[in-house]
């Protein structure tokens, strides 16, 4: 594809390369599939995809076609039957391979190849968004890795480390609930929240490097959170509660409160009564049942039982909200 593509050039691009890794959950083994593919529509490579991914423009006239490929591919697989699913991180991998087959099946009249195998395909991303980890869906792979303290083997962008490396984090992910944690906090590690507070990813840093078992760095950056939350809710206290953009984007703001309050680290429990108190008042003020006087009312009384649960678990969070404010 080209430099300048739109989200249309990325659906319509021809696959030039594939690489899967099939892992046997019951013998614990590992084989391997890879292979270039002569694109179906323009067989030129753009520079930027060249240095992109190491494939060279004769690599690509010497590729073998998207048929030949998929019958090695789909014979690799074995019987579907006992496939559990065909893991992409995103949906952009099954949206290209479905349109490369498309086009080569009328170009080259063969038969589809995705037709019995797409209901197989499991986007890892919504996979995780699930368990509340919203920053699958902005985070690269090489940085989710990294976030779990975890280097990125191999090379980028070539198929077979990607997926070798999607496997990793998967089982990584499933076996690891103080990693599912820490990718659930880094939700917060982004603006407004590190305008807010700008201890914020200091003291994530801190914690994402020694997050085991630790429970001094599970209390401070449950506190630090704590003290964020708070600092934004004051900052909303202005807002116009009329403006449904203001209020769309405070609700993804509450989308990453809601996840925070799960996760069994330090004091992050305390968000919970938050949340659902300011979630009552904005599906009100979505539904125009509050004045602008009511907001203000209520938003300091949420506020004030916030500090009475913060003063019952002995946090002097005074102190700390006028350290973060200096």
């Amino acid at each position: 594809m080209s430099s300048n593509k739109t989200k249309k050039d990325m659906f319509d691009a021809d696959i030039i390369a594939i690489g899967a890794i099939k892992y046997d959950t019951e013998s614990g083994e590992i084989d391997d599939f890879k292979s270039l593919i002569k694109p179906i529509s323009n067989l030129r490579i753009y520079p930027h995809i060249q240095e992109l991914t190491n494939i060279t423009q004769e690599d690509i006239l010497q590729a073998p076609s998207y048929e030949e490929v998929m019958r090695r591919f789909k014979k690799w697989l074995g019987e579907y039957d006992k496939i559990e699913g065909i893991y992409t991180f995103g949906n952009l991998d099954f949206t290209c391979f479905n349109n490369t087959d498309k086009r080569s099946s009328k170009k080259y009249n063969h038969p589809r190849f995705v037709n019995n195998i797409k209901d197989l395909f499991i986007d890892i991303k919504d996979k995780y968004i699930n368990y509340g980890i919203r920053c699958m869906n902005y985070i690269s792979l090489k940085n989710l890795l990294s976030c779990a303290n975890i280097d990125f083997y191999g090379d980028a962008h070539d198929p077979l480390y990607d997926a070798y490396n999607l496997f990793i984090l998967d089982k990584t992910l499933e076996n690891s609930e103080e990693i599912r944690n820490v990718l659930t906090i880094k939700d917060i590690i982004r603006p407004p929240f590190t305008t807010i507070n700008k201890e914020l990813e200091n003291i994530f840093i801190q914690y994402q490097e020694k997050f085991s078992k630790n429970n001094e760095l599970h209390k401070s950056i449950s506190i630090e959170i704590l003290k964020t939350v708070l600092l934004y809710i004051d900052s909303i206290k202005d807002i116009d509660i009329y403006n449904i953009e203001i209020l769309r984007d405070i609700n993804r703001k509450l989308e990453t409160i809601k996840n925070l309050k799960d996760i069994n680290v330090g004091y992050l429990f305390l968000l919970e009564n938050l949340y659902f108190d300011l979630n009552d008042l904005f599906t009100d003020l979505t539904l125009y049942k509050v004045t602008e006087e009511e907001y203000l009312e209520e938003i300091d009384n949420i506020l004030n039982l916030f500090n009475e649960d913060l003063i019952y678990e002995n946090i002097e969070f005074n102190n700390i909200l006028e350290k973060s404010c200096w």
